[in-house]
């Protein structure tokens, strides 16, 4: 009997260890996004010794404004990834069906990182996709950080939010699910604000 408890309870392990691994972080980082640098300077060096690093392993995705690497955009079309709206953002894929499961949007300071991640993972063991962003495909599922609400008419399209005043682009950012995180261009008729950090 004992050995049969032994080997259930090291079935069960090793199941919920290579579930684990079936995922990776996809950071798509943006040359020039000074959030994408501050995370690979306080995080990255850390991130594979950290409990986090160790069944998520991570791989880092350069990213030029909208110029994105061919796989990237045939995943894209195909609604296995959703839109991307501003780098860093952190993709939590799934290696075996080659799709999105969730993401987290952005980056702020280190322990707000660990914290939205593991919360993100939390939401994915319960079925959830945390940070949902719909593509072309769509994603079905309503989540924490999805900014689809009943009779919301919002637009996705990024362009489309262009604002006079900062508080109505930290208004759109949150809405849209970035945060609240906001960034400005100059323009020959003043500063606009948008909502999500510079690309």
């Amino acid at each position: 009997m004992k050995k049969i408890i032994c080997f259930v309870a090291i079935s069960f392990l090793f199941l919920s260890v290579s579930q684990a691994r079936a995922y990776e972080l996809m950071v798509l980082s943006g040359k020039t996004s000074q959030n994408s640098q501050r995370w690979e300077e306080e995080i990255l060096p850390e991130y594979p010794n950290s409990e986090s690093g160790k069944n998520l392993p991570v791989k880092v995705v350069p990213i030029q404004g909208a110029q994105f690497p061919q796989w990237l955009n045939e995943a894209l079309a195909e609604g296995r990834v959703g839109e991307i709206f501003g780098t860093p953002t952190f993709i939590i894929w799934d290696r075996d069906n080659k799709k999105e499961v969730g993401r987290v949007q952005g980056y702020t300071e280190k322990p707000r990182f660990y914290s939205q991640l593991n919360e993100a993972l939390a939401m994915i063991e319960q079925g959830f996709h945390p940070g949902g962003r719909e593509g072309p495909g769509g994603h079905e599922e309503g989540s924490s950080g999805d900014t689809r609400r009943e009779g919301s008419n919002m637009s996705r399209d990024i362009m489309d939010h262009i604002y006079k005043t900062p508080e109505e682009a930290k208004r759109a950012s949150e809405m849209l699910g970035l945060g609240g995180e906001i960034h400005t261009h100059k323009t020959p008729d003043g500063t606009i604000y948008m909502p999500g950090p510079m690309m």
